[in-house]
């Protein structure tokens, strides 16, 4: 007999988040090599890094994963081979959690910043506090977003949502040491797309009339990281309300445990 059961399986991992391709666009059409993140890191530092050299490589994503990986791709081939980034969404990357000066962790990383939030189950009276700080909350927000845009209105890579929303939905990566230096000398090239397809050659990107030639495609697209904790349990019922509502952020986790 227990009072709780923690599951601490792994979000990031096992489940790779694969697009769905419309029939004939789909990485079958693709004479070269498509690979996620996940294989990519598993490969170890030299062997991916011989891998990509003097390769021309698509990066799908502007998470975390596909920003290291377009990066390394950068140091390794340079101006010879430039690394592009397809981006569906953009997001909020950071250098650091320092904004002005001030470090900004201390007003989402700590427990006074969870009474600026609604959370799932809270009290009447913890409902009442977050919407009364809903000023203080933008004003962060705002504040944070002063900073870190700067560099991110350069290359139109701001991102529609709030730096709040991106920071307590887990939609926040770090920015690789000279991302933007890379992106202003063209080592790394972004391009801005809902959808794209694959061709014999590389990616077709909407909107756009040439493809994007590519050797390697390396998707950083992230994980369905809800179905391993999912696959713990055959009731149907459990698999619907296990990782949450999904009116919430960061499900698996604030659903937890308070």
């Amino acid at each position: 007999m227990v009072d709780f059961v923690i599951l601490c399986t792994g979000r990031f991992s096992n489940y790779p988040n694969i697009p769905n391709f419309p029939p004939g666009r789909g990485p079958e059409a693709f004479d070269g090599k498509v690979i996620h993140s996940m294989d990519y890191s598993k490969m170890g530092s030299e062997k991916a890094k011989e891998m990509i050299k003097d390769k021309c490589v698509t990066v799908v994503g502007y998470g975390n994963s596909a920003l290291d990986i377009a990066n390394e791709c950068a140091k390794v081939n340079g101006m010879e081979k430039p690394c592009t980034m397809v981006v569906r969404t953009k997001q909020w990357i950071i250098p650091n959690f320092y904004a002005w000066g001030i470090n900004i962790s201390n007003f989402y990383l700590t427990r006074f910043a969870e009474l600026l939030i609604h959370k799932p189950g809270e009290g009447f009276l913890l409902s009442i506090l977050a919407t009364v700080l809903t000023p203080l909350r933008l004003m962060i927000s705002k504040f944070a977003e002063s900073y870190y845009s700067i560099p991110m209105k350069k290359h139109d890579m701001v991102p529609d949502h709030s730096f709040f929303e991106g920071m307590v939905g887990c939609m926040l990566s770090t920015t690789p040491k000279d991302h933007y230096k890379n992106l202003e000398e063209g080592i790394i090239v972004i391009r801005k797309s809902k959808t794209f397809g694959f061709c014999k050659e590389g990616v077709l990107v909407e909107g756009e009339s040439t493809l994007v030639k590519s050797d390697i495609v390396i998707f950083g697209t992230g994980f369905n990281g809800d179905q391993n904790i999912k696959d713990m349990f055959m009731s149907k019922y459990f698999h619907t309300i296990i990782v949450g509502s999904t009116s919430t952020t960061a499900q698996l986790y604030r659903s937890s445990l308070y």
